[in-house]
């Protein structure tokens, strides 16, 4: 999200911000530069439907020029599958020139060699890269391509080779669904064995139905047997800083049953706030700009960068709204997230409860 620390500088301010229900700085700002996949994951919809055509490089790029001036220190770009952009390396490029750091999300499929060098050389810093299992039919099942493992272990091994020319970190996204959950014990034996620098366990979306969805006995199976084979060897290798980072769906029987029920912030935000109102933003590809992931989709957007500037709308009365509603309790959607939890925590002991 960012990094609290950063915040803890500018403390009163900050504090001020947030008691007003005021704007502080888009500290993190997520672009989804494009809708459309070229694969045909299980649990997502990018591929399944067909939308508008995205925002024009230029506007995204224009935009990028405007969060510096603003203050943003780190975009994230992903989709969809934002390699399916051929600008990708223009926008990192221009970020990075700016003094942002750009990370980004990909399945892997579509990095070249010559990406690969371009993406790291223009100032690429951080790279999620998607695998679903470290067994290659079970991720070919999931990702619904034939020839997909493959391909996205050779984007690691690209990036690998080519992060000496920059202060690159790769780290493996997994979706842990009812489906591949038994298979990922070896996962961290995986990612060390590609230089990965990290892995990242991502319970599965409520909105992915009963199919994917892990059941009460799918969750105990994983937790006693799955889960702390992961966390032993995970720790063991550095690919996580705790072992709770090995349990997405909780790990006691509070935490399990909300899990359960997607509500995978486990309760903080019905007693905590989230910052991410005031220092995070997402710019979809077609515009709308919301408070994060999580809303995108569940409330309308906050504006659309076709019609107004980014400053605009993050110091409009939308936002506003926002901000004063996000005040424990917070939104309905926040109950499912559990991205920010370690960040806000920080936050709320620097700043103090109020």
């Amino acid at each position: 999200m960012y990094n609290p620390e950063t915040i803890s500088k500018e403390k009163e301010e900050f504090k001020h911000a947030v008691l007003n229900a005021r704007p502080f700085k888009p500290l993190y700002v997520k672009l989804k530069v494009f809708y459309g996949c070229n694969l045909k994951c299980e649990m997502c919809n990018h591929w399944r439907e067909t939308r508008e055509p995205p925002v024009s490089a230029d506007r995204f790029k224009e935009i990028i020029s405007e969060l510096a001036k603003m203050g943003t220190q780190k975009i994230h770009i992903s989709g969809g599958e934002p390699m399916l952009r051929p600008q990708i390396p223009e926008f990192v490029e221009h970020a990075s020139a700016l003094n942002i750091k750009v990370t980004m999300t990909t399945n892997g499929t579509l990095v070249t060699k010559e990406k690969a060098k371009r993406l790291v050389e223009g100032g690429l810093r951080g790279v999620n890269i998607s695998i679903d299992s470290p067994i290659r039919k079970m991720h070919e099942k999931i990702r619904g391509v034939e020839g997909a493992f493959k391909a996205t272990i050779k984007a690691v091994e690209l990036f690998r080779r080519y992060k000496h020319k920059g202060k690159l970190t790769i780290r493996i996204n997994t979706v842990v669904s009812r489906t591949n959950y038994q298979t990922l014990d070896t996962l961290p034996g995986l990612a060390h064995e590609l230089g990965a620098d990290g892995i990242n366990l991502i319970p599965v979306d409520d909105h992915c139905g009963e199919i994917l969805s892990m059941r009460k006995k799918d969750i105990a199976l994983f937790n006693e047997e799955i889960g702390p084979r992961i966390a032993e060897r995970a720790l063991a290798l550095g690919l996580i800083v705790s072992d709770e980072d090995a349990f997405p769906f909780g790990r006691s029987e509070s935490e399990v049953r909300l899990g359960r029920a997607g509500r995978y912030a486990f309760g903080y935000y019905d007693k905590h706030p989230c910052y991410a109102p005031w220092t995070h933003s997402l710019i979809d590809f077609n515009g709308n700009v919301y408070v994060c992931c999580m809303t995108r989709e569940k409330i309308p957007p906050i504006g659309n960068i076709a019609k107004q500037s980014f400053k605009e709308i993050w110091e409009g009365a939308a936002y506003r709204q926002i901000r004063l509603k996000m005040h424990p309790p917070a939104l309905a959607p926040c109950r499912r997230c559990d991205d920010f939890i370690e960040q806000n925590k920080e936050l709320w002991e620097t700043i103090g409860p109020y």
